[in-house]
């Protein structure tokens, strides 16, 4: 199974997501180079995909799709900052959470984004959209300690 470092940033209830030519919006990551950690590659491929710097980076979980291990990260970046397609990514976009289920995006984004949008209050099954988004900010605040960056790793660069 490949293995691949994937970053999730939020902007209120945005998420960003990046394409390359003719392919599914997916989260922005790559898979590490030789000897290189997760955590490394997730901040190398955010800045290689999208030119932002992230100030810290939390592992959250590990998401197993079909052929790709994803060891998922939330990247907190400054907000003034906009991204900008680089290398072999042509597009970026802050896609709001409750419409990634009508976006063309990979299936492991769209799994990604409904554990990160599960909220235990509810049965998933008639979750609102408003729901599912609150949910999303509330469990990445949680997973992140939000403001102060306590817990998170500062970024290495």
């Amino acid at each position: 199974m490949k293995q691949r470092a994937t970053i999730v940033c939020r902007m209120g209830t945005r998420i960003l997501l990046v394409g390359k030519t003719n392919s599914r919006w997916s989260l922005p990551g790559g898979k590490p180079d030789a000897g290189e950690t997760f955590e490394t590659a997730a901040m190398r491929e955010l800045m290689e995909e999208t030119r932002l710097q992230a100030i810290g980076m939390q592992y959250l979980f590990e998401f197993a799709g079909t052929r790709t291990c994803h060891h998922v990260f939330a990247a907190h970046i400054d907000e003034r900052d906009t991204p900008v397609p680089s290398n072999e990514i042509t597009r970026c976009t802050w896609a709001k959470v409750t419409d990634i289920s009508d976006l063309d995006t990979s299936v492991s984004t769209r799994g990604i984004v409904d554990v990160l949008a599960l909220d235990r209050r509810y049965d998933p099954r008639v979750q609102t959209r408003y729901q599912r988004a609150d949910a999303f900010v509330q469990n990445l605040r949680d997973a992140l300690q939000d403001v102060r960056l306590g817990g998170w790793t500062t970024a290495l660069w």
